[in-house]
């Protein structure tokens, strides 16, 4: 049987990030300048880092003065968000530094986040962390810092264009082909699996699918049916009902973010498919739950606390006129039934 790719059209709908949990198994980064030793790979990139490893990588570190930093803050109301916004507030004040928080409104756009990267420029901070919600929209927010000398570093998203000094973001590709690991050894590499894609127009989306795909390709009596939820766990629900009656025989859903997945659990149960292998992404409390309960088979963690630690510890080394690494993994994991009660204490 060869591996056939199948596409389905989604229905409409905006983008909606998902929500996270923060501890972390694993993360690298690339062209380390810092000594970053326990167990380094060849080329000096750490292998199997922690997440308390990983938050202790670059820092704290104390700034040579009171840096003056702010954060862009998008969809303030998310989990993930929220997480990321309170550990960058909270590595400010043990770096000696201060950092406001300008928020854009979840129902904005990426209009109003490049004035505020503009408005931000005219209050002459020292250094701009980003949290884009269009990689390709903020790029004139960022030449504009760029144009006044105020360095830009990126956490989550890596926009298109302009000049960062770093990207500090969950290897997606990675995370997804882990998940895609789980599901080939848990149908036994064949069957059908359906693919509930994040937005394509996003690049994590992109990246997601991407790490699936490679993972699952390689087993040839393997069958992908893809389809774009735009992360939306309504366009998930809908999608499920439709494959699971033109495709009774599917074994096993990955998808890229947690509502999405506890969307097509609930269509799986509400349909006697206690069978069906459900992988989610994001590490939020209701996806750990259902790893607990038994409903997914697993959950691929990222880490926005580390993600903030970091973004805050490399700024401040920047400022301070050290050398920094372009990129770092924060960090990826897979949580099962042998490790769920572990992130459900956190």
């Amino acid at each position: 049987m060869t591996m056939k790719r199948r596409t389905f059209v989604g229905l409409s709908a905006a983008l909606a990030a998902s929500p996270f949990l923060g501890r972390g198994v694993s993360g690298a980064q690339d062209d380390d300048p810092i000594d970053a030793s326990p167990a380094a790979t060849p080329g000096g990139t750490p292998a199997a880092l922690s997440a308390d490893d990983l938050k202790v990588l670059y820092g704290p570190v104390q700034g040579n003065s009171a840096y003056r930093l702010v954060f862009m803050q998008v969809f303030p109301d998310n989990p993930f968000w929220t997480t990321l916004k309170d550990a960058v507030v909270a590595r400010a004040a043990e770096n000696g530094v201060t950092v406001e928080v300008i928020a854009l409104p979840t129902t904005s756009g990426v209009a109003e986040q490049v004035s505020q990267m503009e408005n931000a420029v005219t209050q002459q901070y020292d250094g701009i962390i980003l949290g884009t919600v269009d990689a390709a929209g903020i790029i004139p927010g960022i030449t504009t810092a760029n144009a006044a000398g105020i360095p830009v570093l990126a956490v989550d998203t890596a926009p298109s264009g302009g000049e960062i000094i770093s990207l500090v973001q969950t290897d997606n590709a990675l995370a997804a082909s882990r998940g895609g690991d789980v599901i080939a050894e848990a149908i036994g590499g064949a069957g059908k699996v359906l693919n509930l894609q994040g937005d394509l127009a996003n690049l994590n989306g992109q990246l997601r699918n991407e790490g699936l795909h490679r993972s699952l390709e390689a087993f040839p009596d393997i069958e992908i049916i893809d389809q774009n939820t735009h992360w939306q766990a309504t366009e998930a629900l809908a999608i499920t009902e439709n494959i699971l009656t033109s495709d009774p025989d599917l074994v096993a859903i990955f998808a890229a973010n947690d509502p999405p997945a506890l969307a097509a659990l609930e269509v799986c149960r509400a349909q006697g498919r206690d069978d069906m292998v459900i992988v989610g992404f994001d590490g939020t409390r209701d996806g750990l739950q259902a790893v607990k309960d038994g409903g997914l088979i697993a959950n691929i963690l990222q880490f926005p606390d580390v993600m903030g630690i970091i973004g805050v510890d490399l700024m401040v080394r920047h400022l301070n006129g050290e050398e920094i690494p372009a990129t770092v993994d924060s960090g990826s994991g897979v949580v099962t039934a042998d490790n769920v009660d572990e992130y459900l204490t956190v």
